[in-house]
Protein backbone atom coordinates (compact mmCIF):
# COMPACT_ATOMS: atom_id res chain seq x y z
CA UNK A 1 0.00 0.00 0.00
CA UNK A 2 2.56 2.18 0.62
CA UNK A 3 4.71 1.86 -2.19
CA UNK A 4 1.42 2.43 -4.14
CA UNK A 5 0.90 5.67 -2.19
CA UNK A 6 4.43 6.98 -3.18
CA UNK A 7 3.97 5.93 -6.73
CA UNK A 8 1.06 7.79 -6.93
CA UNK A 9 2.77 10.78 -4.95
CA UNK A 10 5.43 10.71 -7.27
CA UNK A 11 3.12 11.20 -10.18
CA UNK A 12 1.38 13.87 -8.89
CA UNK A 13 4.46 16.01 -7.93
CA UNK A 14 5.99 15.13 -11.93
CA UNK A 15 2.06 16.15 -13.47
CA UNK A 16 2.14 19.12 -11.03
CA UNK A 17 5.46 20.07 -11.48
CA UNK A 18 6.51 23.76 -12.71
CA UNK A 19 9.40 25.65 -14.43
CA UNK A 20 10.95 27.84 -17.25
CA UNK A 21 8.51 28.88 -19.81
CA UNK A 22 11.06 29.67 -22.39
CA UNK A 23 10.56 26.43 -23.68
CA UNK A 24 6.38 26.88 -24.25
CA UNK A 25 7.17 29.58 -25.89
CA UNK A 26 9.92 28.97 -28.30
CA UNK A 27 7.36 25.47 -29.18
CA UNK A 28 4.56 28.24 -29.85
CA UNK A 29 6.56 30.49 -32.53
CA UNK A 30 7.76 27.21 -33.89
CA UNK A 31 4.12 26.13 -34.05
CA UNK A 32 2.73 29.09 -35.47
CA UNK A 33 5.50 28.88 -37.80
CA UNK A 34 4.98 25.34 -39.01
CA UNK A 35 0.73 26.28 -39.10
CA UNK A 36 1.57 28.60 -41.83
CA UNK A 37 3.94 26.52 -43.56
CA UNK A 38 1.70 23.29 -44.08
CA UNK A 39 -2.05 25.22 -44.13
CA UNK A 40 -0.89 28.84 -45.22
CA UNK A 41 -1.17 28.44 -48.86
CA UNK A 42 -4.27 26.32 -48.73
CA UNK A 43 -6.07 29.20 -46.21
CA UNK A 44 -5.66 32.28 -48.02
CA UNK A 45 -8.83 33.85 -48.33
CA UNK A 46 -8.74 33.31 -52.25
CA UNK A 47 -8.90 30.01 -52.10
CA UNK A 48 -12.02 30.00 -49.27
CA UNK A 49 -15.17 28.17 -50.82
CA UNK A 50 -18.55 30.07 -48.87
CA UNK A 51 -19.03 32.02 -46.02
CA UNK A 52 -17.59 28.78 -43.40
CA UNK A 53 -14.28 28.68 -45.09
CA UNK A 54 -13.59 32.17 -45.42
CA UNK A 55 -14.12 32.64 -41.93
CA UNK A 56 -12.20 29.97 -40.92
CA UNK A 57 -9.32 31.29 -43.20
CA UNK A 58 -9.66 34.67 -41.03
CA UNK A 59 -9.70 32.57 -37.75
CA UNK A 60 -6.15 30.44 -38.72
CA UNK A 61 -4.41 33.80 -39.72
CA UNK A 62 -6.18 36.11 -37.02
CA UNK A 63 -4.74 33.16 -34.26
CA UNK A 64 -1.92 31.86 -35.80
CA UNK A 65 -0.78 35.97 -35.99
CA UNK A 66 -1.29 36.75 -32.46
CA UNK A 67 -0.33 33.35 -31.43
CA UNK A 68 3.32 34.32 -33.18
CA UNK A 69 4.29 37.48 -31.89
CA UNK A 70 2.46 36.35 -28.31
CA UNK A 71 -0.43 39.04 -27.86
CA UNK A 72 -3.47 37.60 -25.58
CA UNK A 73 -1.46 34.49 -26.28
CA UNK A 74 -4.05 32.10 -24.10
CA UNK A 75 -6.90 33.02 -26.31
CA UNK A 76 -4.81 32.67 -29.61
CA UNK A 77 -3.50 29.53 -28.92
CA UNK A 78 -6.84 28.38 -27.67
CA UNK A 79 -8.36 29.63 -31.08
CA UNK A 80 -5.68 28.25 -33.32
CA UNK A 81 -6.11 24.93 -31.49
CA UNK A 82 -10.23 25.33 -32.39
CA UNK A 83 -9.50 26.12 -35.95
CA UNK A 84 -6.51 23.55 -36.65
CA UNK A 85 -8.45 21.25 -35.32
CA UNK A 86 -11.83 21.67 -36.84
CA UNK A 87 -9.44 21.62 -40.45
CA UNK A 88 -8.58 18.33 -39.17
CA UNK A 89 -11.95 16.63 -38.41
CA UNK A 90 -14.68 18.72 -39.86
CA UNK A 91 -12.79 19.63 -43.22
CA UNK A 92 -10.33 16.95 -43.51
CA UNK A 93 -12.28 13.47 -42.30
CA UNK A 94 -16.07 14.87 -42.26
CA UNK A 95 -15.80 16.70 -45.14
CA UNK A 96 -13.84 14.49 -47.34
CA UNK A 97 -10.39 16.70 -47.89
CA UNK A 98 -8.05 13.99 -47.89
CA UNK A 99 -5.07 16.12 -47.95
CA UNK A 100 -5.57 17.35 -44.51
CA UNK A 101 -5.48 14.61 -42.80
CA UNK A 102 -2.03 12.71 -43.38
CA UNK A 103 0.19 11.67 -40.26
CA UNK A 104 2.12 15.20 -40.38
CA UNK A 105 -1.35 16.96 -40.01
CA UNK A 106 -2.05 15.11 -37.02
CA UNK A 107 0.91 15.53 -35.26
CA UNK A 108 0.88 19.39 -35.88
CA UNK A 109 -2.97 19.98 -34.97
CA UNK A 110 -2.55 18.16 -31.84
CA UNK A 111 0.69 20.03 -30.84
CA UNK A 112 -1.19 22.91 -31.32
CA UNK A 113 -4.07 21.84 -28.86
CA UNK A 114 -1.16 20.69 -26.26
CA UNK A 115 0.78 24.01 -26.86
CA UNK A 116 -3.01 25.31 -25.81
CA UNK A 117 -2.71 23.62 -22.28
CA UNK A 118 0.29 26.03 -21.37
CA UNK A 119 1.08 28.95 -20.20
CA UNK A 120 3.21 30.11 -23.49
CA UNK A 121 2.90 33.54 -23.41
CA UNK A 122 4.34 34.33 -19.99
CA UNK A 123 7.69 34.58 -22.26
CA UNK A 124 9.58 35.73 -25.40
CA UNK A 125 5.73 37.78 -25.97
CA UNK A 126 4.02 40.74 -26.62
CA UNK A 127 1.82 39.56 -23.43
CA UNK A 128 5.05 39.36 -21.13
CA UNK A 129 6.25 42.67 -22.47
CA UNK A 130 2.85 44.45 -21.30
CA UNK A 131 3.71 42.46 -17.91
CA UNK A 132 6.81 43.76 -17.56
CA UNK A 133 5.36 47.07 -17.90
CA UNK A 134 2.82 46.77 -15.83
CA UNK A 135 5.23 46.27 -13.11
CA UNK A 136 7.47 48.82 -13.87
CA UNK A 137 4.56 51.24 -13.62
CA UNK A 138 3.41 50.19 -10.33
CA UNK A 139 7.28 49.59 -8.52
CA UNK A 140 6.38 45.91 -8.54
CA UNK A 141 9.43 43.19 -9.42
CA UNK A 142 9.30 41.57 -13.06
CA UNK A 143 6.69 38.17 -12.97
CA UNK A 144 8.28 35.18 -13.08
CA UNK A 145 8.84 33.14 -16.14
CA UNK A 146 7.19 30.03 -14.98
CA UNK A 147 4.29 27.93 -15.33
CA UNK A 148 2.99 24.29 -14.96
CA UNK A 149 4.99 21.78 -17.01
CA UNK A 150 1.88 19.58 -17.19
CA UNK A 151 1.35 20.53 -21.19
CA UNK A 152 5.55 19.94 -22.12
CA UNK A 153 4.87 16.00 -20.62
CA UNK A 154 2.25 15.30 -22.87
CA UNK A 155 4.10 16.91 -25.73
CA UNK A 156 6.69 14.51 -24.60
CA UNK A 157 3.95 11.85 -24.31
CA UNK A 158 3.24 12.52 -27.74
CA UNK A 159 6.50 12.07 -29.30
CA UNK A 160 6.77 8.71 -27.60
CA UNK A 161 4.09 7.81 -28.50
CA UNK A 162 5.04 8.56 -32.36
CA UNK A 163 8.09 6.79 -32.07
CA UNK A 164 6.95 3.67 -30.21
CA UNK A 165 4.13 2.89 -32.59
CA UNK A 166 6.34 3.88 -35.85
CA UNK A 167 8.74 1.38 -34.75
CA UNK A 168 6.43 -1.29 -33.93
CA UNK A 169 4.93 -0.65 -37.38
CA UNK A 170 8.14 -1.36 -38.66
CA UNK A 171 8.47 -4.52 -37.51
CA UNK A 172 7.68 -6.99 -40.17
CA UNK A 173 9.32 -9.08 -42.60
CA UNK A 174 8.86 -6.26 -45.46
CA UNK A 175 10.64 -3.45 -43.28
CA UNK A 176 13.15 -5.45 -41.53
CA UNK A 177 14.63 -7.32 -44.94
CA UNK A 178 15.33 -3.67 -46.67
CA UNK A 179 12.49 -4.50 -49.21
CA UNK A 180 10.77 -1.41 -48.00
CA UNK A 181 13.34 0.25 -48.48
CA UNK A 182 14.11 0.05 -51.62
CA UNK A 183 10.72 0.49 -53.00
CA UNK A 184 11.47 3.75 -51.50
CA UNK A 185 14.44 4.38 -53.57
CA UNK A 186 13.65 2.92 -56.70
CA UNK A 187 9.79 4.83 -56.33
CA UNK A 188 11.75 8.42 -55.37
CA UNK A 189 15.14 7.78 -57.39
CA UNK A 190 16.47 5.16 -59.39
CA UNK A 191 13.03 3.73 -60.71
CA UNK A 192 13.21 0.26 -62.37
CA UNK A 193 17.16 1.25 -62.64
CA UNK A 194 17.56 -0.38 -59.19
CA UNK A 195 20.44 -2.23 -59.17
CA UNK A 196 19.71 -5.36 -57.23
CA UNK A 197 22.32 -7.93 -55.44
CA UNK A 198 23.59 -8.92 -51.93
CA UNK A 199 25.34 -5.78 -51.32
CA UNK A 200 22.32 -3.79 -51.51
CA UNK A 201 19.97 -6.57 -49.46
CA UNK A 202 23.00 -6.33 -46.96
CA UNK A 203 22.79 -2.44 -46.79
CA UNK A 204 19.53 -1.86 -46.79
CA UNK A 205 18.49 -4.19 -44.25
CA UNK A 206 21.16 -3.09 -42.16
CA UNK A 207 19.60 0.49 -42.51
CA UNK A 208 16.32 -0.94 -41.69
CA UNK A 209 16.97 -2.33 -38.00
CA UNK A 210 18.85 1.10 -37.81
CA UNK A 211 15.60 3.06 -38.01
CA UNK A 212 13.74 0.88 -35.68
CA UNK A 213 16.51 0.84 -33.07
CA UNK A 214 16.89 4.27 -33.09
CA UNK A 215 12.96 4.74 -32.91
CA UNK A 216 12.71 2.42 -30.19
CA UNK A 217 15.39 4.02 -28.26
CA UNK A 218 13.83 7.42 -28.95
CA UNK A 219 10.23 6.47 -27.50
CA UNK A 220 12.24 5.26 -24.10
CA UNK A 221 14.85 7.98 -24.35
CA UNK A 222 12.86 11.26 -24.07
CA UNK A 223 11.85 10.05 -20.96
CA UNK A 224 15.96 9.67 -19.86
CA UNK A 225 17.44 12.62 -19.27
CA UNK A 226 20.74 11.16 -18.88
CA UNK A 227 20.43 9.83 -22.60
CA UNK A 228 19.66 13.07 -24.41
CA UNK A 229 23.03 14.16 -24.67
CA UNK A 230 23.58 12.02 -27.33
CA UNK A 231 20.20 10.62 -28.52
CA UNK A 232 18.46 13.96 -29.03
CA UNK A 233 21.17 14.84 -31.76
CA UNK A 234 20.81 11.68 -33.52
CA UNK A 235 16.96 12.11 -33.39
CA UNK A 236 17.77 15.25 -34.81
CA UNK A 237 20.00 14.13 -37.62
CA UNK A 238 17.69 11.39 -38.61
CA UNK A 239 14.51 13.64 -39.21
CA UNK A 240 17.24 16.28 -40.94
CA UNK A 241 18.13 12.98 -42.97
CA UNK A 242 14.41 12.45 -43.72
CA UNK A 243 13.25 15.76 -44.61
CA UNK A 244 15.99 16.42 -47.01
CA UNK A 245 15.54 12.92 -48.71
CA UNK A 246 11.87 12.56 -48.52
CA UNK A 247 8.53 14.31 -49.24
CA UNK A 248 7.81 14.33 -45.11
CA UNK A 249 6.56 18.06 -45.52
CA UNK A 250 6.34 19.33 -41.52
CA UNK A 251 6.51 16.22 -40.07
CA UNK A 252 10.26 16.28 -39.27
CA UNK A 253 10.56 20.05 -38.25
CA UNK A 254 7.52 19.59 -35.74
CA UNK A 255 9.40 16.50 -34.17
CA UNK A 256 12.80 18.38 -33.70
CA UNK A 257 10.83 20.84 -32.21
CA UNK A 258 8.99 19.35 -29.72
CA UNK A 259 12.54 18.56 -28.36
CA UNK A 260 12.30 21.45 -26.59
CA UNK A 261 9.22 19.92 -24.34
CA UNK A 262 11.83 17.06 -23.20
CA UNK A 263 15.07 18.95 -22.15
CA UNK A 264 14.77 20.23 -18.78
CA UNK A 265 13.36 23.81 -18.92
CA UNK A 266 15.95 25.36 -17.08
CA UNK A 267 18.91 24.29 -19.99
CA UNK A 268 16.53 25.88 -22.50
CA UNK A 269 16.15 28.89 -20.07
CA UNK A 270 19.84 29.66 -19.84
CA UNK A 271 20.53 28.63 -23.59
CA UNK A 272 17.67 31.20 -25.24
CA UNK A 273 19.61 33.73 -22.03
CA UNK A 274 22.83 33.24 -23.17
CA UNK A 275 21.86 34.17 -27.16
CA UNK A 276 20.01 36.99 -26.01
CA UNK A 277 21.05 37.64 -22.51
CA UNK A 278 17.35 40.23 -22.05
CA UNK A 279 15.26 37.13 -23.00
CA UNK A 280 14.65 36.57 -19.02
CA UNK A 281 13.37 40.33 -18.93
CA UNK A 282 11.77 40.72 -21.99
Amino acid sequence: MKTRESAWARLVAWAGAEGSTVPMALIRIGLALLLWARWGEDMVLVQAEGPAMLALSVGFFAATAAMLVGLWTRAATATAAAVVATMYFAVGAAGGRTAWIHHHHFLLMSATVLCALTPCGRSLSVDRWRALARARDRGLPAPAERGPLLGLRLMTAQLSAVYLWSAIDKCEAGFLSGARLEQIAGFYYVGSDLPLGTGLTIVSATAAWTVVALEFALAIGVWRPRWHRWLLPLGAAFHAGLYVLLPVHTFSATMVLLYLAVIDPPAVHRAVAAVAPRADEA
